[in-house]
């Protein structure tokens, strides 16, 4: 390890002429470089073996249990040792700080994949492409989308130098700070936004909830923060003590809010819809998507919860009386998929189609898309002081039947994606209740 500052400290220690403020800066580098503190103990112990190598006095070698130790060596060693201690019980029974619960496609600066389960301290994180969703020790939640540099400072505090975050932060992790080049965000209980990009121009999109975002470096001060609210986005330049109000717009983070919500994937005609002012069904009409929406996360119903299918396979309509039912006290999170067709172009009464398929991190327990049971599901799951429409049923098609333009519906062998075929005339939706198995 070359470091010539931190050898001279060593050196001066271990001969005794190290002064009071050169210990006090030794110990601190000690507590806090890993590095250095495995240097300082190798730098130890071959002082302490050349200590008992060469006790000879003249003409006479002096035998094991002869020897007289120096009491600055033995010092020396038992600060090592609990040094070493310290530093196991640390590493052996402390959390990590966060762990890495979900990858999409995200390999690190040097081509290597990260991958699931990975403990993470802190550090510099660099991703040069993909997602990678950490689970911090506190229950914040943020994903990161390449190409990014992130660097963690501890289970509270995060800096972003480049890149898109998204973070979802629970009432146990308020107060978890985004720091970027020009500006400060602090959580107050939210889901948000953030965005480093050329010259280090940040943006902050707030999905809900509300942070204080202030200026950083010699323009930083208290008087200067700004609260920032749902449906409101800012945007902050380097040495600039000015933060702009800018329109909400949450297209940058669409890649990385749904990996948030433990949605691996989406391929076909999928869209994804962010948290805001607007977040209801009934404001998306979309003749060309499948829109997602997340409902409730980890809900735990009291009762039996009926619904449509729970087994991999095509979906086929069945009697009421024989539907499956979910028991109840199981976690649950919630997502509702949608076709609301509306009249458009030159043949605005045409069918409208769309096929996607969209994949969770954890497995699917329950499908709901009839009308009656999307009726009693919404109770349970629905977002609330939303007012859902009715007659949505989805129309797969009858055995036998060979006509065009029915609905399809398919839960993979693994339980983890549904594939969809939605076809609905303007004026009319389809809509599709996910059930997946909560952590």
């Amino acid at each position: 390890m070359k470091d010539q500052e931190l050898q001279n400290q060593i050196d001066c220690f271990l001969n005794e002429t190290i002064s009071d403020t050169g210990a006090k800066a030794l110990e601190e580098r000690l507590i806090d470089d890993v590095e250095a503190r495995t240097h300082y103990l190798n730098e130890v112990g071959l002082h302490a073996s050349l200590n008992r190598t060469f006790s000879v006095q003249k003409g006479t070698v002096v035998l094991p249990f002869e020897r007289s130790f120096d009491p600055k060596v033995i010092y020396s060693l038992a600060a090592c040792l609990v040094l070493f201690l310290g530093f196991c019980t640390y590493w052996f029974f402390s959390p990590p700080v966060a762990r890495i619960t979900h990858v999409v496609g995200a390999y690190n600066g040097n081509g290597i994949a990260y991958e699931e389960g990975e403990s993470i301290n802190q550090g510099g994180i660099s991703l040069s492409r993909g997602l990678l969703r950490l689970d911090f020790s506190n229950g914040a939640r943020v994903t990161l989308e390449g190409p990014a540099d992130l660097e963690i400072h501890d289970v509270s505090r995060i800096m972003l130098n480049a890149g898109i975050l998204t973070a979802n932060i629970p009432e146990s992790a308020i107060g978890f700070t985004v720091d970027t080049e020009a500006a400060h965000v602090v959580d107050l209980g939210t889901s948000f936004g953030v965005s480093v990009g050329f010259e280090g121009l940040t943006e902050v999109c707030v999905f809900d909830g509300e942070v204080e975002v202030s200026p950083v470096g010699e323009y930083g001060s208290g008087n200067l923060t700004q609260l920032v609210r749902e449906g409101e986005a800012i945007s902050a330049t380097i040495n600039s003590s000015i933060i702009d109000s800018v329109s909400f717009e949450t297209s940058q983070f669409e890649n990385a809010w749904p990996v948030n919500y433990g949605v691996l994937q989406t391929t076909g005609s999928m869209r994804f819809v962010s948290p805001g002012p607007d977040f209801h069904p009934g404001n998306y009409k979309d003749n060309d998507h499948i829109v997602v929406f997340p409902e409730k996360r980890g809900f735990i119903a009291e009762e039996s919860i009926r619904v449509d299918m729970i087994d991999p396979g095509e979906y086929q309509k069945s009697h009421y009386d024989e539907k499956p039912t979910l028991v109840p006290r199981r976690a649950m999170t919630s997502y509702l998929l949608q076709m609301d067709a509306y009249p458009e172009g030159k043949n605005p009464n045409r069918r409208r189609g769309a096929v996607g398929q969209i994949t969770f991190a954890r497995p699917i327990v329950g499908v709901v898309t009839e009308d009656r049971l999307l009726k009693e599901s919404e109770i349970v799951f629905g977002i609330p002081g939303v007012e859902y429409p009715s007659a949505r049923t989805i129309e797969p098609r009858p055995e036998g039947d060979k006509r065009e333009g029915f609905d399809k519906l398919i839960l993979t062998a693994d339980r983890h994606s549904l594939i969809l075929e939605l076809r609905e005339n303007p004026g009319h939706l389809d809509q599709v209740r996910v059930l997946v198995e909560a952590q």
